[in-house]
């Protein structure tokens, strides 16, 4: 999934907090669940107003949950000297955006369990709130807020990359072997085996008890594996390259500019197939640049005209 086609919607510390489209999917049938389920059973007496006011507020407060979730995340890697550029909310939930890779496992244990245990600090609040107000009313929104804040928290910690368990399971393997990549491997291992097992679990899931039972852990487990895969690949790209400086793969000098006035029939002829290159740099008679041009604009071109 693209998270870059989002909308920011603020700042906090300086980490841009945008919102992708799926988020709105989520949230229009999250509201629409709660007000004709589950508020609805619980308080009869409500009109349709008061339970679609209720369940708007439930699903903001759900997701502003899963926002502090990723904040703690964030704070805690700026404090570690990590860079977080953003946070993007998503339809499986939230993800942040880190800069660059955690230079310790110290770092990364902490990082990833700072939001676990906020998510677990929430559920704490909000069933406070629930046992003081009770089932009725707004009590059972409250009730419900704690309930997924505490399945997302227990969620997260699944040992599985690039969940935050898997994170945390990657520092405790880093710390004994001293080798990133070697702990990655096996948090993204553990990943695959937790994204198969919710595949098939959904599977079965469907055909024993219809669709809806089991076709949300089918999408959670398929994108938790191509998610896994490609954080594994992330690293080792991250890794591959993390001593190569820019001017170990810049060329040392400029190359030779084309002057603007030579045909495309010259262009081919006595650039294009002598030196194999793919885009030249235009250079007018006064020895400014004037653009570039590339073998697909040439191929835009019909041949009879080149010359």
């Amino acid at each position: 999934m693209d998270l870059r086609s989002s909308l920011g919607i603020g700042r906090i510390r300086g980490i841009d907090i945008r919102v992708h489209w799926s988020w709105l999917l989520i949230l229009a049938f999250l509201t629409w669940s709660l007000a004709t389920g589950l508020f609805r059973e619980a308080n009869p007496h409500w009109t349709p107003v008061q339970a679609w006011l209720a369940a708007v507020t439930s699903s903001l407060l759900f997701f502003a949950s899963i926002l502090l979730h990723e904040l703690a995340h964030s704070f805690v890697a700026l404090r570690a000297g990590i860079p977080v550029p953003s946070i993007t909310l998503f339809v499986f939930g939230g993800v942040s955006a880190m800069g660059a890779e955690m230079t310790s496992a110290g770092d990364e244990f902490r990082v990833a369990i700072a939001g676990p245990l906020t998510s677990w600090l929430l559920a704490a609040v909000f069933a406070g709130l629930w046992l003081v107000l009770g089932e009725q009313s707004f009590g059972i929104a409250f009730g419900y807020l704690a309930l997924v804040n505490f399945a997302l928290g227990a969620f997260n910690l699944l040992p599985g990359f690039p969940l935050d368990g898997g994170r945390v399971f990657r520092s405790i393997v880093w710390q004994r072997t001293g080798d990133l990549t070697r702990a990655t491997k096996a948090a993204a291992n553990g990943g695959t085996v937790i994204a198969i097992t919710m595949i098939v679990f959904g599977v079965v899931s469907t055909f024993a008890f219809g669709v809806d039972s089991g076709l949300w852990y089918v999408l959670v487990g398929l994108f938790l594996n191509g998610a896994t895969r490609a954080s594994y690949e992330q690293t080792l790209v991250e890794r591959a390259i993390s001593h190569v400086r820019v001017q170990d793969v810049t060329r040392t000098s400029p190359p030779e500019p084309v002057p603007a006035s030579t045909t495309l029939q010259r262009l081919v002829d006595g650039y294009v197939l002598a030196t194999g290159k793919r885009a030249y740099y235009v250079a007018t008679a006064e020895g400014r640049v004037a653009g570039r041009i590339t073998v697909t604009d040439i191929a835009a071109v019909p041949r009879d005209q080149w010359t």
